[in-house]
C-alpha cells in the first residue's frame, strides 16, 4: 500500500536532481508555496536517511534514488566514509545521474518524515495551480507510472507517513473539510489542536506553544511570512504577524476575540501589545470601536483587575457599564479610541472622588493665601474655595494636589496636613494665581518672586 501523491504535468527529472532548480519561484502566480529549489532534495534525502521506500515517476520515466559509498581524504590525511545520492532513470529515459550531494545534505534541520510528504505535496499543488488541474493525494495499492503526470508513492508500511495522511487537512487547508480556508487570514480554531496553528498559502509551518487555548489559527499570504528552508519560521515572528492581523481585522473578527477573550484566557491576549497597537489608522481605530460597540454597547474597557477597582465601582455609581479584556487587548482598544475608566469620568480628576474638606487643607491654603496677599501677587484674584479628595488607585505614582484650570478650587489630597500640606498648597495656589502649568516660565516666575519676597 502506497500514498500517491499526484499532479497534472510532467515534472523535470531536474526538479528532483539539481540542487537549487526551483520550477515556481519565477512564475509570478500568486499562492505558490516553493521558493528554494532545494525542498524536494531535502525530502529525498530525509526519506533515504529513514529507510522509507518511495519511487517518483516524472511522466513515465522512474527515478530511483540510492547511495553509492565512497572515501574522502581529508587535509590531514585521514578517510572517512561519504554517501553521494545518485539516481537511475528508467523507462522513457535510462541513465544514472550523479546529484551532487550527499546523505547527510540537511541531516541536522530535516528530521521528520511528515516534512518531507510536506514538501511533495506542496509540489503537488503548486504544479496543480500553474496546469490549472487538482492535486490528488490518495491511498493506492499498486504504485505505476502515468502518462502526463508526476507521481511520487510513499509505502504506509511506515506509521508516519499513514499518521501524515490521517492527518491531512491539518497539514493542508486545502485538504481540509472547508478548502476556502486557503483564501482566509483568521480560521476557526482547530478543535483538534488548542494550541494556535499558523499557515502559509494554506501550508502549516508551525504549531505555536500555548498552555491556553486560541481564538483563531491563522493563515497567511506567502509575503507576510518569512520561513528558512525547512519550510518554518520562528515564534517570535509569528506571534508579531499574528498581533499585526489583529491590529487590522474586521469588526466581526474583532468581536468574536472580544467574546473569547471575555469568556476565558486565550493565547492572544499574550502578544506584544506594542504589535497591537501600532497602526494609528483612523479607519483601524473605527473598526475596533464598533467592534466593541457589538460586543459590550456603551461599556467601558477595563483589565481583570481595574473592573475590580474602586475605580471602577466609581465609574458605575456614574451610571457607567464597565467590561473587561485582558491587558493587552484592553490596552489596545484604549488606543484605538475606545472609551476607559478614566475618560468615561472626564480624564485627569477621574482617578478620585471628592470627599469632605479637612481642616489642614483649609489652614495650609489660608496661610498660603495670606503669604501671596502680604507680597501683593495675588494677581487680583479672590481667595480660593478649597476642596479635599481621595485616590481610587495610585498607578504606582503619587499626586498630592491639583488644580483644574479654569476652576476658582485647588484640590489638597485628604490624608496630608503640616508642611506637606503647605507645600501642596503653595503649588496649587501658584497654578491657580497664574493659570500655567508646572514646566511654564510664568509658574517658575511665580515661585522665584515670592522666595525672594520672603527672604528680603
Amino acid at each position: 500500500m502506497y500514498l500517491l501523491i499526484e499532479n497534472q504535468g510532467v515534472a523535470p527529472v531536474e526538479a528532483f536532481t539539481l540542487l537549487g532548480d526551483s520550477g515556481t519561484r519565477h512564475k509570478g502566480l500568486d499562492g505558490l508555496i516553493g521558493q528554494f529549489g532545494s525542498g524536494t532534495k531535502h525530502a529525498i534525502n530525509l526519506l533515504l536517511r529513514k529507510n522509507v521506500e518511495f519511487h517518483i515517476y516524472c511522466g513515465r520515466t522512474r527515478l530511483e534514488f540510492f547511495v553509492e559509498p565512497c572515501y574522502v581524504q581529508d587535509a590531514d590525511g585521514t578517510q572517512r566514509e561519504s554517501y553521494p545520492v545518485k539516481c537511475r532513470l528508467s523507462g522513457d529515459r535510462n541513465k544514472t545521474i550523479d546529484c551532487g550531494w550527499t546523505l547527510e545534505f540537511g541531516a541536522l534541520d530535516w528530521t521528520e518524515t511528515h516534512m518531507a510528504l510536506r514538501e511533495f505535496v506542496s509540489n503537488a499543488i503548486d504544479c496543480s495551480k500553474i496546469m490549472k488541474g487538482e492535486p490528488i493525494v490518495q491511498v493506492e495499492h499498486n504504485r505505476r507510472a502515468k502518462s502526463g503526470t508526476t507521481r511520487v508513492f510513499v509505502s504506509l508500511r511506515d506509521q508516519d507517513v499513514t499518521t501524515f495522511h490521517r492527518d491531512l487537512g491539518i497539514y493542508f487547508l486545502h485538504f481540509s473539510s472547508d478548502p476556502s480556508q486557503v483564501d482566509q487570514q483568521f480560521l476557526p480554531k482547530n478543535r483538534h489542536v488548542h494550541e494556535p496553528l499558523v499557515y502559509r498559502e494554506g501550508v502549516l509551518i508551525r504549531k505555536l506553544t500555548s498552555s491556553v487555548p486560541a481564538a483563531f489559527d491563522y493563515n497567511f499570504k506567502a509575503s507576510r511570512i518569512h520561513i528558512d528552508e525547512c519550510r518554518n519560521s520562528s515564534d517570535s515572528s509569528l506571534r508579531a504577524a499574528i498581533a499585526q492581523a489583529i491590529n487590522r481585522a474586521d469588526k466581526d473578527t474583532l468581536t468574536t476575540l472580544f467574546r473569547r477573550a471575555a469568556e476565558g484566557e486565550v493565547y492572544e491576549s499574550s502578544l506584544d501589545d506594542w504589535y497591537l497597537c501600532y497602526n494609528d489608522d483612523k479607519d483601524t481605530k473605527a473598526t475596533w470601536q464598533e467592534a466593541w460597540k457589538d460586543f459590550a454597547g456603551e461599556a467601558v474597557v477595563a483589565t481583570p483587575a481595574l473592573a475590580m477597582s474602586p475605580l471602577a465601582d466609581h465609574v458605575r455609581s456614574k451610571g457607567h457599564k464597565v467590561a473587561a479584556l485582558p491587558e493587552a487587548l484592553a490596552k489596545t482598544a484604549d488606543t484605538m479610541g475606545v472609551k476607559n475608566l478614566t475618560t468615561a469620568l472626564g480624564g485627569a480628576v477621574a482617578n478620585s472622588i471628592d470627599v469632605e474638606t479637612t481642616r489642614e487643607a483649609e489652614a495650609a491654603v489660608a496661610e498660603v493665601w495670606d503669604w501671596c496677599e502680604t507680597f501683593g501677587m495675588t494677581n487680583g484674584k479672590p481667595k480660593p474655595n478649597v476642596g479635599c479628595y481621595k485616590e481610587l488607585m495610585n498607578g504606582e505614582s503619587e499626586r498630592l494636589g491639583f488644580y483644574k484650570y479654569g476652576s476658582d478650587t485647588v484640590h489638597i489630597r485628604e490624608d496630608i496636613a503640616g508642611k506637606l500640606a503647605r507645600k501642596t498648597a503653595f503649588e496649587e495656589v501658584a497654578h491657580y494665581i497664574t493659570g500655567s502649568g508646572d514646566c511654564s516660565r510664568d509658574f517658575q516666575q511665580f515661585a522665584i518672586d515670592m522666595i525672594v519676597e520672603i527672604c528680603s
